[in-house]
């Protein structure tokens, strides 16, 4: 057997990407009020784990729902003992990433102006520093970046436990470029968390590039009423 070169080194390419992800988001209308807790959201509304494809446990509960108005989610997190909390590094601490194409159209390996990249931080805002952020940002190496969506519109909701947290957040239609869910109710997405205390957990697919910056590698998501 030959040796390996010094220079070789080991690409690890992800199970999942090898699968197409296609899963329904329920409607849900009373998304008026954010109140940072997760008791009324659903079973039906919980998005599928599918880091187990990768031998993994997961390490948090993310539900998804959506109305003519836009989308939320609810997102629940538990076994914490410290937090990072970095706006500007956003990516290194405590963070939970989406990815949303309104067109979900895959034929491109590109992102276009209806792919919007999101993150929200558990924190980092306000006196205390202790209330939370939500704000769109840019996508590497995009054919064409979305509107921005304005960070007031973008609302987000925290509650603190012992030991993890709760937060529900709302992505106004205005906000995401070509959300016309009537007309087109298959989006594409992907999203990704980031817990200092317990890892990372991703849905279509990680946080490395090429994949995480490739819509045709993000999931679909079908908007069911």
């Amino acid at each position: 057997m030959a040796e390996r070169s010094e220079h070789e080194m080991d690409i690890h390419i992800p199970r999942r990407s090898f699968f197409s992800f296609n899963f329904p988001c329920r409607y849900r209308a009373d998304s008026s009020r954010l109140t940072g807790s997760v008791r009324q959201w659903p079973e039906s509304h919980r998005l599928r784990d599918l880091v187990q494809i990768e031998d993994e446990s997961p390490i948090a509960k993310l539900y998804m729902g959506w109305n003519e108005g836009g989308l939320t989610f609810a997102l629940s997190v538990t076994g914490k003992s410290r937090y990072k909390i970095d706006p500007k590094n956003y990516w290194q601490g405590d963070c939970l990433e989406l990815w949303i194409d309104t067109r979900d159209v895959k034929d491109s390996h590109s992102a276009n102006r209806y792919c919007h990249h999101f993150f929200f931080l558990p924190g980092g805002s306000g006196r205390d520093g202790k209330k939370p952020i939500g704000r769109q940002t840019s996508i590497d190496k995009a054919r064409e970046q979305a509107p921005p969506c304005p960070e007031e519109s973008i609302g987000v909701a925290l509650r603190r436990l012992k030991r993890g947290y709760q937060m529900e957040i709302r992505l106004p239609a205005g906000g995401m470029n070509g959300f016309h869910p009537r007309e087109f109710s298959r989006l594409g997405f992907n999203y990704v968390l980031r817990d200092i205390d317990r890892g990372v957990q991703s849905w279509a697919v990680g946080r490395d590039p090429p994949l995480v910056h490739d819509p045709s590698t993000w999931g679909s998501i079908d908007l069911v009423d």
